[in-house]
């Protein structure tokens, strides 16, 4: 789009969490202008959207691209192009990095690093240690990362250090909680379900004494959403990988299949799907390692780009409808951590908008994805809903298979 010039998207299916409409819209700079029927401006550019729909673009709460310290599996450039090509438009990045995001100095150094490279917007979770807490204090992130379990970057901490942060962070920003009692864990010598139910009840007992927010990511199994559900100030994620693979898939991924918390059994998968009423966001949890790596036994799941088509697969097939997809991906992620004009597309809002062919169908293939790692859990999936186009704060960031925006032209959005 030309400086000063406008865009109009006509005839798309314009989905949102409250229903579907055909209306246009139309996009001045980086805003969206105007939402509605027969909508004009002069010396626009046209996009014909028929028969496709249009989402708002979605928002990955929980990523790991792995800077700094990692960036032989994953960095800023090919984890935001993985996400464009997924019709994710905002990403927010975890702390355990190496050095991990625990000081006003590293998230500064981070924040560099992503304006540097990054081709989608972004923002930042900072991590809680032991002892952290003036940093905490000075740094004021929107939201603070608390490892109640080992995982990659050996982050966690002590529950007399966890009780310290839920009572001196700020009530109204949320904690986001890796809930795994890392004792029991040792103890039972296993990390079964009881290990992360046993953190969230910790968590929430914690959070309501303190009269705080809570977040619970990537929660495995339906006992963990009633708990966390069970206090008014929790919000509950859940990640892709337990909504569509169990331990009967653990056979076919091999060396690939150890994922923090563990797959379930099928039940708890089941079971996870009819409790996504009650779930508030789907974040992928996008943890790359290189294959070498996992065979040395390396947690975790590449997920951003398929984490939208495997929703979208879903709703074509009838297990969820496209309202709940843009509600859980789309207006919830913005709303949860404070992030202002993103969700929703109407007047006013940053013009992200991703344009989705739900009558095509596409072949998952690892060496396909953008992501560095070069392999995925979903290989060989066959997915109702190409991602078509996507545009980020007004002009064409993805289209056709290719990233179209320019290295840097993400912008900071969290810290």
């Amino acid at each position: 789009m030309e400086a000063g010039g406008c865009v109009i998207i006509r005839n798309a299916k314009i989905v949102s969490a409250k229903g579907i409409r055909e209306v246009d819209i139309l996009i001045e700079g980086e805003r969206i202008r105007k939402v509605g029927k027969r909508v004009s401006c002069s010396g626009e550019e046209t996009v014909d959207a028929a028969g496709l729909y249009a989402f708002f673009g979605g928002m990955d709460a929980h990523v790991h691209f792995r800077v700094p310290g990692a960036e032989w599996k994953e960095d800023f450039y090919t984890g935001t192009c993985a996400a464009l090509a997924g019709g994710i438009t905002t990403v927010l990045d975890m702390p355990n990095t190496n050095p991990p995001t625990i000081s006003v100095n590293a998230l500064g150094q981070k924040k560099e690093m992503a304006r540097k490279d990054s081709v989608c917007d972004f923002g930042f979770h900072f991590g809680a240690t032991e002892n952290n807490f003036e940093e905490v204090k000075k740094a004021s992130p929107s939201s603070l990362k608390i490892y109640m379990g080992q995982s990659t970057g050996g982050m966690a901490i002590s529950e007399s250090a966890i009780r310290r942060h839920f009572l001196e962070f700020e009530k109204e920003k949320p904690i986001c909680i890796h809930a795994e009692d890392e004792k029991l864990a040792h103890e039972l010598g296993e990390r079964n379900a009881f290990v992360s139910s046993s953190a969230v009840c910790k968590a929430i007992a914690w959070a309501g004494e303190c009269k705080r927010r809570v977040h619970l990511c990537h929660a495995s199994t339906n006992t963990e959403i009633i708990l966390a559900k069970s206090y008014a100030k929790a919000s509950v994620e859940a990640a892709p990988h337990h909504l569509f693979l169990s331990q009967k898939d653990e056979a076919r991924l091999g060396v690939c299949r150890e994922v923090r918390p563990p797959l379930r059994g099928e039940e708890d998968r089941a079971t996870l799907w009819g409790a996504l009423a009650q779930v508030d966001i789907i974040a992928s949890d996008h943890a790359p390692h290189t294959l070498s790596e996992k065979k040395e036994g390396a947690c975790g799941f590449p997920g951003v780009q398929t984490m939208l088509p495997l929703m979208l697969d879903s709703a074509k097939k009838g297990r969820i409808t496209l309202e709940e997809v843009a509600r859980l991906l789309c207006s919830n992620p913005p709303k949860i951590f404070g992030i202002e004009g993103k969700g929703e597309i109407k007047e006013g809002n940053f013009a992200d908008i991703v344009l989705v062919n739900m009558e095509k169908k596409w072949k998952v293939k690892g060496e396909k994805m953008f992501s560095k790692c070069g392999w995925t859990p979903y290989e060989g999936m066959e997915l109702f809903g190409v991602i078509e186009k996507v545009f980020l704060r007004g002009e064409t960031a993805f289209e056709e298979g290719e990233v179209i925006a320019k290295r840097g032209s993400g912008k900071l959005v969290m810290h």
